[in-house]
């Protein structure tokens, strides 16, 4: 996970866009913290995207059609 993550802030400094990733193994929730104030928190994470049972299935490659887990999204300023 470290390794894929420095590639994605190496690849997002190429917009002018600063990732920082601070684990804490204490909390399950993630949360997304913007310089601006906004905070996004997500509580299962990304992968409530379910994996398809075929990569010919619908929604394989369109995540709009891809089956989720339920899960809440908040999003609020600090």
């Amino acid at each position: 996970m470290a390794e894929k993550l420095e590639e994605l802030k190496q690849s997002l400094l190429e917009v002018d866009v600063e990732l920082e990733v601070k684990l804490n193994p204490n909390i399950h929730d993630r949360e997304i913290r913007l310089d601006n104030g906004w905070i996004i928190k997500i509580g299962r994470g990304l992968d409530f995207y379910q994996k398809p049972s075929s990569w010919f299935e619908v929604g394989a490659h369109d995540l709009n059609l891809r089956k989720c887990l339920e899960t809440k999204v908040d999003i609020f300023r600090a």
